[in-house]
């Protein structure tokens, strides 16, 4: 009968021949997945990026274009009698820019980040009364 061995530090000729050949040692960071949202009285952006702090993160609003961008050091530094097989954690960066409605209000934007989750939420600005008169010709 033949016994069939498989090591998670020697991975059996078969286990490669079916791994994507393009794979890298070290992956890029791809931007996060976005969920964007509307409420009556708000628009809410969030980014699923577990692992991040939210020192990690930079908003930026210029001219109704709100811009999100990260960049996570990869750290380098391994201790002695350690090595890698593989490694899969994804450092690096990405921004991601989004258009704002004229209907927000900029003053009051914040953002959070709690379990893995960068949440920006925008209110909106409140719809000023609608003028509705007669006009002379002169």
């Amino acid at each position: 009968m033949l016994a069939r061995r498989n090591s998670f530090f020697m991975p059996s000729v078969f286990e490669d021949f079916f791994n994507d050949v393009n794979q890298v040692e070290k992956r890029n960071f791809t931007n996060p997945a976005f969920n964007l949202k509307e409420t009556e009285k708000e628009f809410v952006i969030e980014a699923a990026s577990p692992g991040m702090k939210k020192e990690d993160f930079k908003i930026d609003l210029q001219e109704r274009v709100l811009t999100i961008s990260a960049e996570l050091e990869d750290n380098k530094e391994q201790k002695e009698g350690e090595n890698y097989y593989r490694r899969e954690f994804c450092y690096g960066s990405f921004c991601k820019s989004y258009q704002l409605p004229e209907n927000v209000n900029e003053e009051k934007i914040s953002a959070s980040y709690e379990n893995g989750i960068l949440s920006i939420t925008i209110p909106k600005a409140e719809e000023k009364e609608k003028i509705s008169k007669m006009i002379k010709i002169k």
